[in-house]
């Protein structure tokens, strides 16, 4: 049976800090959201005003380092190596063990770090850590057909279209459909 152990520290790379949400500042975190509410608004649910105040994205927060530290999930926050800024964010969510060992992609970009190519970075490291280190045999991302950015990121990272669920998530208001995008991790395959 193979290791699996939970990160309980950042991830770094060539131009990124992944950083765990307990280690990211409240006032950068919600910086973030209320600069790129207009820009995400089409791709995610409604939220009520309360949500992007600092008491509750605090609880957000620490919600997601609780979820992070028992391995039921990995919330990471993006930062320009040397900054503090909250430039994306990018979780795996619904991790399942067992015979499953399977999760759920999401992911969120700054508008003005958008075509930089810096959530392929942070993803391929994410998606290296989901299957080295979480020992996941499925990571499955869920997309809106028209969007378009989204779904060529993950076709660039090896994702494969399995098919469209209707009504599948309430978006901006409305019961949307998304197609399913998996990548699979084909050396846990060939372990007995």
């Amino acid at each position: 049976m193979a290791t699996r152990t939970v990160l309980t520290d950042r991830i770094v790379t060539e131009r990124l800090v992944l950083e765990q949400p307990g280690a990211v500042d409240v006032a950068a975190v919600r910086a973030f959201y209320l600069g790129n509410r207009v820009f995400h608004a089409p791709w995610e649910p409604i939220r009520p005003e309360s949500f992007y105040q600092e008491d509750s994205l605090d609880n957000v927060l620490r919600r997601q380092a609780e979820e992070n530290s028992v391995g039921t999930a990995l919330h990471l926050y993006l930062q320009r190596n040397g900054e503090l800024d909250i430039i994306g964010t990018v979780s795996l969510s619904n991790i399942v063990y067992g015979p499953f060992l399977s999760c759920f992609l999401g992911y969120r970009m700054a508008r003005c770090e958008t075509c930089h190519g810096y959530m392929t970075e942070a993803i391929e490291h994410v998606v290296a850590t989901a299957f080295e280190r979480y020992k996941l045999h499925r990571i499955e991302a869920n997309i809106m057909p028209g969007n378009h950015a989204s779904v060529r990121l993950v076709e660039k990272l090896g994702f494969i279209n399995e098919g469209y669920s209707s009504r599948y998530l309430k978006i901006a208001g409305s019961w949307e459909g998304h197609c399913h995008y998996v990548l699979f991790n084909e050396q846990l395959e060939l372990e007995p």
